[in-house]
């Protein structure tokens, strides 16, 4: 069974390179905010794992799935491209 893509919409279309370097830098910020919650969990902070709801963990686990989607997004659009 395919995996269900979690982006309903098609890439942005850009038309020169800067603007395609500012739609990668606000993909990676927005990749570098979602890394950052899935950091804050209860097996690297001080949060007791009792504390985590199964919304929580679930959450998690999303999260999860669109970095790994993210990353692969970007990895797959940016090849080729050259800014010189």
């Amino acid at each position: 069974m395919k995996k269900k893509s979690m982006f309903t919409q098609d890439a942005p279309h850009v038309e020169d390179i800067n603007d395609a370097n500012a739609l990668i830098k606000e993909l990676w910020d927005k990749l570098r905010e979602y890394e950052d919650k899935l950091a804050t969990s209860s097996l690297n902070s001080s949060r007791s794992p009792s504390n985590d709801t199964p919304e929580v963990k679930a959450e998690r686990k999303k999260l999860k799935s669109l970095v790994a989607e993210m990353r692969q997004a970007l990895n797959l659009d940016t090849r080729g491209i050259d800014d010189h």
